[in-house]
């Protein structure tokens, strides 16, 4: 995100740079002064303090000044609102499709096991039980060890790291289909889940290189909504399959076809993929100006981006903060979110695997369950895209997690209970639905409450890392010799859910009692600075510069702003 010289309007990045430089070469002069012991024998030793700390404070009023005037640039809008809605366009209709489908693909690859362990895979490979559940934790915890690939996208061309993410896991899924036995399908399964450890939660990363905070979470919540619509096809095409007749075991054909578009895919990541606003050819110059403006941060160090050489200015903006990024460390806000997705998780690692298992052990038959679950999550995914709509809206996360999460554990309650097979197919809308609709709101809720591309890349590995652990005790809770209700893992999801409503309805009480804190301490301060302006044109002055000043604040001092405001 290199700032063009050619884009500023007023004085020049170039102008900016000199004005700098002579404040530097002025206070040189005057500490060279200060040092002189020919010329400043008879000065004591106050006066030295004096005269340096006079310096110092010389060349910190210069570089305030010269962050206000570069961050002027960035913070007056000089676009339209269509041309900025019509370079936004562009950019959804390059990026959002790919990583859509990809992610689809992903999901697809990773809970296809679950049907073709229906059409025969345990079976023919002689597994058991125990083994077949080995099969699904070694996805998570491969998944898991390899979290920290998603700083990938700051290390790699994106196009690069996602396509070859994408390449390794779908070859990996279609190896499935030449497995021998159970420790040929943990492997395949292990190098599968270390790729898509490297694209999954790295995306709103990637994001983030493109988008403000505030249009991140919507659209990263529309990259989640996939795992739904693939896997209500996935259900469609399990039930296809199974149905042909082929010297291939179902199970194999289901592994060879599911996985042929993952490695077409890949080929399309490469080429059309773009890395950064500045790659994106299929922008104008000013639609790249337009789009880079709305994501400047002054966090960046602004004498390497005023500097002549671009290489510089490009390997500086794609360096690491580590200082920024360990706030995430310390930040509780980003554990309760990890603990949240880890809940989410325990339920929504498993239904994919064990959806056509559970039907199956209900009374349905394998032909059938495979079908079933397609309604399920064409469902989920319909009521997804209502819900995460309607919570960007209002710009709430809190309260429609506690709301999710609450029916979810009406809906394992009744799992528990019930023993009619239509009536528990039934209530599996409710679950399916409800966890599908928290994880992208969720994942927002996280993102809009981390500041800075640094610490929102370290802040989802730590929510990946404890997350992803969530699938590990979900795909143990059920076990085929709990047939066909399996209440011990429906009790257990049940009772993480309704801890799930309580941490999401205090964190929301929490950060709302935040904000009201931030709001009073802000008006005490404006009613301590009331300037008095002599005319209206004057005070509308002065309130543009204390916006500009408040927005430097933020992008400095991050979620510790008086200014910045939680999102509940």
């Amino acid at each position: 995100m290199a700032v063009d010289e050619e884009a500023v309007p007023g004085a020049t990045l170039r102008q900016l740079s000199s004005k700098s430089e002579e404040v530097s070469a002025g206070a040189r002069a005057t500490a060279a002064t200060g040092s002189d012991g020919n010329v400043h024998r008879a000065i004591t030793h106050q006066g030295r303090a004096e005269s340096t700390r006079d310096a110092v404070e010389l060349k910190e009023d210069a570089d305030r000044r010269q962050e206000m005037e570069v961050h002027e640039w960035a913070s007056r809008k000089w676009w339209s609102d269509d041309q900025e809605c019509r370079a936004r366009r562009k950019l959804d209709i390059r990026i959002m499709p790919l990583i859509f489908v990809t992610y689809g693909l992903a999901f697809l690859d990773r809970s296809n096991i679950g049907n073709a362990n229906t059409a025969g895979l345990s079976r023919d490979l002689g597994m058991s039980d125990s083994q077949y559940q080995w099969l699904l934790t070694i996805f998570y915890v491969a998944y898991l060890l390899f979290q920290f690939l998603l700083l990938g996208y700051k290390i790699l061309p994106p196009h690069v790291h996602m396509s070859a993410c994408v390449f390794v896991w779908g070859l990996a899924s279609m190896l499935q289909a030449a497995a021998f036995n159970w420790s040929s399908m943990m492997a395949a399964r292990f190098f599968m889940a270390a790729a898509e450890a490297g694209f999954g939660t790295g995306v709103a990363l990637y994001l983030s290189f493109f988008y403000p905070r505030t249009e991140i979470g919507i659209r990263f919540a529309w990259y989640a909504t996939a795992g739904a619509i693939a896997s209500a096809f996935g259900g469609a095409l399990a039930y296809g399959i199974v149905q042909t007749k082929s010297a291939v075991p179902p199970w194999r054909l289901l592994f060879i076809i599911e996985a042929a578009p993952t490695l077409l895919m890949s080929v399309f990541i490469f080429f059309l993929l773009p890395d950064s606003i500045e790659a994106s050819r299929f922008l104008t110059q000013e639609e790249r100006n337009i789009l880079r403006a709305r994501l400047f941060s002054i966090e960046k160090d602004l004498k390497v981006m005023t500097g002549d050489d671009e290489q510089k200015r490009e390997r500086f903006l794609k360096s690491f903060d580590w200082d920024h990024s360990f706030k995430a460390l310390k930040d509780p806000l980003c554990y309760m979110n990890s603990i949240l997705f880890f809940i989410v998780n325990v339920g929504y690692g498993g239904i994919p695997v064990y959806l056509p298992t559970i039907l199956s052990g209900a009374g349905f038959s394998s032909l059938r369950a495979q079908g079933l679950t397609a309604p399920l999550y064409l469902a989920a995914f319909l009521v997804a895209v209502c819900i995460v709509r309607i919570s960007d809206r209002v710009q709430l996360r809190g309260p429609f997690v506690a709301i999710l999460a609450a029916l979810g554990a009406v809906g394992y309650f009744w799992l528990a209970t019930l023993d009619g097979n239509w009536q528990r197919y039934g209530v599996l809308f409710l679950v399916t639905v409800s966890l599908f609709t928290y994880i992208p709101i969720c994942y927002m809720w996280l993102l809009n409450n981390s500041n800075g591309e640094s610490k929102k890349g370290f802040a989802l590995t730590i929510f990946g890392t404890i997350g992803q652990c969530g699938p590990l005790l979900g795909t143990r809770l059920f076990p085929s010799h709990e047939r066909p209700y399996y209440r011990k893992g429906m009790w257990i999801s049940a009772g993480l859910l309704l801890f799930a409503v309580l941490l999401a309805s205090s964190t929301s009480v929490y950060l709302a009692w935040v904000n009201k804190k931030r709001d009073r301490a802000q008006a005490a301060e404006e009613r301590n600075s009331e300037h008095g302006a002599a005319d209206e044109n004057e005070r509308g002055e002065l309130a543009e510069q204390e916006n500009e000043r408040r927005i430097v604040d933020i992008a400095q001092k991050g979620e510790d702003s008086i200014y910045f405001r939680y999102t509940l």
